[in-house]
């Protein structure tokens, strides 16, 4: 990486810039090891389908009216994605596939709850709440290209460690306040914020942390990817809690990463 396209990165200043330097990133390779396997990939955003990402309604994220809310998510694929990006996707067919579904299930509760109540699970939402919280969000896949439906672990956090100043950047740009990882905790914390791994003297039991990125706090929960077979209703009311509790300890930063 050349200091040139650090500082280009640096200077981004809007998400498309962004994602137009990313897309034509010299191509690089990393290795990384898979039990006793050690596995070369090829990173090439230009060569392969390049999903960007990012802010799904600036204009709701930027109006104070919502709690700005990050999906971190592990990868997208497809193949007909043209000149779409996920975020555009999102915006403008408001998608009922299971995953999604889940996802402003989420958003919609987080929205409504609070110190003192969460908000009651809805097994369905109404058409309106489901568009309006799925353009409340913000999403961020690790592995921007070359996305399967199967993710190997080991390929996220290479991607990951390639890209790492991009995610930052994108972070930076998005502005999040609360952070949903969806099983990227681990890769985001050690590989992107180059933080300790989490240990039995670090973790906390109830998955949640305030951590300090790009000059401020942030709420991350560490929670399962949206596409995980549990149920809709334990999942639901897993984050609501995790939340819920977030916020009645705020005041006590006992959960603070610095």
């Amino acid at each position: 990486m050349t200091a040139d396209y650090q500082k280009k990165i640096g200077d981004a200043s809007t998400l498309d810039e962004l994602f137009a330097l990313w897309r034509g990133k010299k191509p690089e390779s990393f290795e990384y090891t898979n039990g006793k396997r050690h596995i070369q990939v090829s990173i090439d955003h230009g060569k392969n389908v390049f999903i960007a990402d990012g802010i799904v309604n600036p204009e709701i994220w930027n109006s104070g009216d919502k709690k700005r809310i990050l999906f971190i998510m592990k990868e997208a694929y497809g193949t007909d994605w043209d000149s779409r990006t996920l975020a555009s996707w999102l915006r403008m067919y408001h998608p009922t596939l299971p995953m999604w579904r889940r996802v402003a299930r989420w958003t919609y509760g987080i929205e409504h709850t609070d110190a003192n109540e969460i908000a009651r699970y809805k097994d369905k939402l109404t058409y309106e709440q489901h568009a309006e919280s799925l353009e409340q969000i913000a999403v961020l896949n690790l592995k921007k290209s070359n996305g399967d439906s199967a993710s190997d672990y080991g390929e996220i956090d290479a991607y990951a460690r390639a890209d790492r100043l991009e995610i930052l950047k994108e972070f930076s740009l998005i502005d999040p306040d609360i952070v949903i990882c969806g099983s990227t905790f681990g890769t985001m914390l050690t590989t992107v914020l180059q933080k300790p791994p989490l240990n039995d003297g670090t973790g906390n039991d109830n998955w949640y942390y305030f951590i300090n990125v790009a000059g401020k706090e942030r709420l991350f929960i560490d929670y399962y990817h949206p596409a995980n077979h549990w149920s809709d209703l334990m999942n639901y009311y897993g984050l609501m809690g995790i939340y819920q509790q977030a916020l009645k300890e705020k005041k006590s930063s006992v959960w603070t990463i610095d």
